[in-house]
């Protein structure tokens, strides 16, 4: 896999199969985003808005799909399966500001720590895969991370979707991204192979 940024701040790790070719899929099936159980285990990310997440990821990218494949629901010859798992979650402070760094702030940035008052950061682990609808084979891989900066005020606060609704929809883009450069660099791959 390698590093890639298909939007701002939003980077990721990506692989493509050399061996994939556009002219042998014409058909996407988009099974619902799933949700593992490690992502569940955060305290301060209720599983509510874990399965808000994957609403939501399951729409706008079924949406935004069908504008340039045929999207099916089931799978068969020249049809590819895109599967997308919310696999992790976590929650960490945020960034040090500046200021913290010099002696006086830092010590005000470490009692915030302890006494659970700085703001925290959200990531949600997305991700997604396709295959070949009938053999399994894994043509693409990508591997992205929904990150929400300090939206969380402190330890006792538990995230609502309304906070991450903004980034959670620009995050589908990542994954349409990732369907539109993949058949790309499978359509080079053909080209290459002939």
């Amino acid at each position: 896999m390698v590093e890639v940024e298909y939007i701002e701040d939003a980077t990721g790790l990506q692989w493509v199969s050399p061996t994939v070719a556009a002219s042998e899929y014409n058909k996407i099936l988009i099974n619902d985003v799933g949700i593992h159980q490690n992502a569940k285990a955060v305290r301060q990310i209720p599983e509510r808005v874990l399965d808000k997440v994957s609403e939501r990821l399951t729409t706008i990218v079924k949406q935004e799909l069908t504008r340039g494949v045929e999207v099916v629901d089931k799978a068969g010859a020249d049809t590819a399966t895109l599967n997308i798992m919310i696999s992790r979650a976590s929650t960490d402070f945020e960034d040090l500001q500046i200021t913290e760094v010099l002696p006086y702030g830092a010590l005000i940035g470490s009692a915030k720590a302890l006494l659970g008052t700085r703001d925290r950061n959200v990531r949600i682990l997305v991700e997604s895969q396709l295959v070949d609808s009938q053999t399994e084979e894994v043509l693409a891989e990508r591997v992205g991370v929904i990150l929400a900066k300090g939206i969380l005020e402190n330890d006792d606060v538990d995230l609502e979707y309304e906070q991450i609704k903004e980034t959670v929809e620009l995050f589908t883009q990542d994954i349409v991204h990732f369907i539109r450069v993949t058949a790309y660099q499978a359509a080079l791959n053909e080209k290459e192979q002939s």
